[in-house]
């Protein structure tokens, strides 16, 4: 009995060493090597020893990730050594008069810097003790936070025990200082759920984050999804400490930790201000909200000669990123008709700053979200700026006095006057029900002509209206029995502007069905569907005549999607539309995808601005090579194409060691593959 229970307890090792090398490659270094599902027979495994010999379960065993309930409120915990917060400085001036200070207090001694994104998240300082995490704590006021240690545990980045090498063994007793955060996806997908349960949503990840923190079921905590990036340390008792902030985050990363990796070490301030300036233009594109950069000396040793005041040190910095977030007034509240008829209520609002720009109008998505925000004409509201797109309205802050009901939904369209409907009942989305709304007309003649799909340069939204107004288009086909004279009635076109865009019609005839498909606006079908369902079946006759069980055996495809398409050439409008295209001479087929090149099947990436070169003419390529062009980082990827200032894909692609191509280079492999 004695040998099984021996046997029981090393198999139980075995399996939480293994569980804990897994949760490190996935969570930390982005690199699994097993599936999902092999990774569950084993958590299970563990799980059913566990259950049949509790006693011999471990207090830092995998499983305890999963979450428990604690009886009440977190305990108050005294840091051992201070957290400090940082000052902050909203200029590149500002980081000037910064670095003067330093320097004055560090005479004639040669400078380094560590610049780390500051993540918008919540910090903790996890203690450790012989290896094995003993307790988390939030922040709180810097000297006492809250025991949050059911919590922490339930985040797979967090490691249970630390990892040791024979170089950097761990030291007995180690305080890592980091921040805790949610990435925008799990964010939305957690208020996309609370929506659903007709709960009250959180109003950014931060808050998201900290609401987690303080749930007393670790259960419901470790479904949040929480992420932890190590930054500083904050007591490690007589052990031989790091000399620098850069050899600090080598080691933690060596132990197990994720070290985020923008990161950078400067050896100029110089460097410095770029590194800001570039984090500020990329900050919408990665994966979790980061509101600065934090700047730090390098050197230990002279962090300790610069000291800190009551409250933050001096050899630390935060760099402040515009706000995202702003508040001001509706004046206004318009609907928008898009393409396929859907109706968009947008605010208008008292102009204010936001995210480095200023703002005068936002989205409130539909007339559920309306209701949600109970918002109407009048009311202050928290606006919100996420990239390029339109703001949106976070929230009320202040009613509009005697306000009594929400803005209410449309009878009409406000365009054409004509009915509105839902397509179903259990659909957010409004809809103008007319085929000859102009406003509808003007989307689609702008989509069709757009980039991603005939790219007709020249035939922009401006350009549409002025063919609207004068009556020389009444659908897409129409644009393709232009000629020059009548372009040259249009405002500001002369004989050089009108010649460009016919041209520029006139090449695009020769797209591939898929662009046309694409063009088209057919509901549910973007760039990378048309793409799939033109290399399917090659042929728009072909697709004309499919059924939903065809389309549905495509793998991206689902029953809306192919639904979506078969009602789309049903209609006779559409059959007539497409006639016209044939008897206009586009491009009816798609080229077949090479097979058996260098390049088939291979997958591509691109980040950065390509010189001379517009990403969908070098997609473009890569198709007509037999490969995939995908929008995001992973190990499967084969080729990732890095432009002039480049994303933060470029340090993923570094990170897992994927092939880096130059334009240039890439220029030269689209050309081998060609000739």
């Amino acid at each position: 009995m004695a040998l099984q229970r021996s046997k029981i307890q090393q198999e139980i090792q075995r399996l939480s060493r293994e569980i804990e090398e897994h949760n490190y490659r996935y969570y930390v270094l982005s690199d699994p090597v097993i599936s999902d599902k092999e990774y569950d027979e084993l958590m299970r495994s563990l799980l059913q020893l566990e259950e049949d010999y509790p006693d011999l379960k471990q207090p830092d065993s995998p499983s305890q990730r999963v979450g428990v309930k604690i009886p009440s409120q977190a305990q108050a915990v005294v840091h051992r050594s201070r957290m400090l917060s940082l000052d902050n400085t909203y200029s590149l001036e500002e980081l000037d008069e910064w670095f003067r200070r330093v320097k004055k207090n560090l005479p004639d001694q040669e400078i380094h810097f560590v610049v780390e994104l500051k993540i918008d998240g919540v910090s903790a300082s996890l203690t450790y003790e012989n290896g094995r995490l003993v307790l988390g704590a939030t922040r709180g006021d810097g000297t006492t936070g809250e025991d949050v240690t059911h919590n922490i545990k339930t985040i797979r980045s967090v490691p249970l025990c630390l990892q040791q090498t024979g170089q950097n063994p761990y030291p007995g007793q180690l305080d890592v200082r980091g921040e805790v955060y949610m990435r925008r996806k799990d964010f939305a997908f957690l208020n996309q759920k609370k929506k659903q349960q007709g709960e009250a949503l959180f109003a950014n990840p931060r808050n998201a984050t900290s609401g987690s923190l303080k749930l007393l079921d670790g259960t419901l905590a470790a479904k949040r999804r929480l992420h932890f990036f190590a930054h500083s340390y904050g007591y490690v008792p007589g052990e031989r400490q790091p000399l620098t902030q850069w050899e600090f985050l080598s080691l933690v990363k060596d132990m197990g930790f994720c070290v985020n990796a923008d990161s950078r070490l400067c050896r100029s301030f110089q460097e410095v201000k770029e590194f800001c300036l570039k984090s500020q233009e990329k900050r919408e594109a990665l994966p979790y909200e980061a509101d600065g950069v934090v700047i730090k000396v390098n050197s230990l040793a002279q962090q300790q000669q610069l000291g800190t005041t009551l409250k933050s040190p001096r050899w630390a910095i935060a760099y402040k990123f515009p706000a995202s977030q702003a508040t001001t007034q509706i004046n206004k509240i318009t609907v928008q008709v898009g393409r396929t008829g859907v109706l968009t209520p947008v605010a208008e609002l008292d102009p204010v700053a936001c995210a480095g720009v200023t703002i005068s109008r936002a989205t409130l998505h539909n007339f559920e979200e309306i209701d949600r925000l109970n918002v109407n004409v009048g009311d202050r509201v928290l606006v919100e700026r996420a990239g390029d797109v339109i703001p949106k309205i976070v929230k009320v802050v202040a009613s509009a006095a005697g306000k009594q009901t929400p803005f209410p939904w449309p009878k009409s369209c406000p365009v054409c006057r004509g009915a509105v409907a839902k397509d179903h009942a259990d659909q957010v989305a409004v809809r103008c029900i007319n085929p000859s709304c102009p406003q509808q007309l003007e989307r689609r003649l702008v989509h069709f002509a757009s980039r991603g799909a005939m790219d007709i340069r020249g035939l922009g939204q401006t350009v549409v209206r002025q063919l609207l107004e004068l009556h020389l288009v009444q659908d897409v086909a129409d644009i393709y029995s232009l000629a020059k004279t009548d372009v040259l009635r249009l405002a500001l076109f002369k004989d050089k502007k009108a010649e460009n865009l016919i041209s520029a019609i006139e090449d695009s005839r020769k797209r591939p069905l898929s662009r046309l498909l694409f063009g088209l606006g057919i509901n549910n079908i973007g760039e990378k569907a048309a793409y799939s369902l033109a290399q399917k079946f090659h042929d728009i006759d072909t697709i004309m005549g499919l059924t939903s069980e065809d389309i549905v055996e495509i793998p991206e495809f689902g029953e809306v999607m192919a639904k979506a398409v078969c009602d789309f050439f049903k209609q006779p409008a559409v059959q007539s539309l497409v006639k016209k295209l044939k008897q206009a001479g586009c491009r009816m087929k798609e080229p077949r995808r090479k097979q058996g090149t260098r390049l088939a099947g291979k997958k591509f990436v691109f980040t950065g601005e390509l010189p001379g070169m517009a990403r969908t003419a070098a997609a473009a390529l890569v198709k007509k090579a037999g490969g995939d062009v995908v929008s995001s980082v992973s190990r499967h990827i084969d080729f990732v194409v890095v432009g002039e200032q480049p994303g933060s894909k470029y340090s993923q692609a570094q990170r897992l060691g994927i092939s880096v191509l130059s334009p240039q280079q890439f220029k030269e492999m689209m050309h081998e593959e060609s000739t």
